[in-house]
């Protein structure tokens, strides 16, 4: 198995690179991250394939991976970020100063950002309008120029999306 699946991953490489790339770089806002992503994508796959491991479908798997890596990186670069923050301002009304509750909020944010960019954007955007900033179907469908049903349907495809996507991950 492990010889083909190198042959499969070099394959791969050649034929699915720039669109995996794309794919990451949505993932986690930019190109430069998303070629990140995907070496370290190659790299477990590589890992993987040391194991010996059967692959039933080695092209949904990369993406899988990908996704993973995906979150790995932009939780990485939070805590990268975070090192910066002096967590004394975050404390509110004499709240402790553990970084932890921030840090489990931010992540589980950033999970969630990357999970609604691998949706189309009018799906993204009806979502973010009415569970982020509170917004009505009505108005979301006036500012989107589309019909209350469509805001509705979007809205339904995102949290299905979100939970189904999430749910996968906790079990990974």
């Amino acid at each position: 198995m492990s010889g083909s699946f190198h042959n499969w991953l070099a394959d791969l490489f050649k034929s699915q690179h720039q669109e995996l790339v794309r794919f990451a770089a949505r993932l986690v806002g930019g190109r430069d991250g998303g070629e990140e992503v995907i070496q370290n994508t190659y790299l477990r796959l590589v890992r993987r394939s040391k194991q010996g491991d059967v692959i039933d479908y080695p092209r949904a798997y990369a993406y899988s991976v990908a996704r993973r890596a995906a979150f790995d990186f932009t939780a990485e670069r939070n805590r990268e970020w975070l090192q910066r923050v002096d967590f004394e301002d975050a404390a509110v009304d004499g709240a402790s100063t553990d970084p932890t509750p921030l840090l489990d909020r931010r992540q589980r944010i950033l999970k969630l950002s990357v999970v609604l960019n691998e949706l189309p954007e009018a799906c993204q955007r009806a979502f973010i309008l009415n569970k982020i900033e509170g917004h009505t179907h009505r108005e979301i469908a006036s500012r989107l120029g589309i019909s209350i049903s469509m805001v509705e349907k979007h809205i339904i495809r995102a949290m299905i999306h979100c939970r189904d996507t999430l749910r996968d991950d906790e079990a990974l």
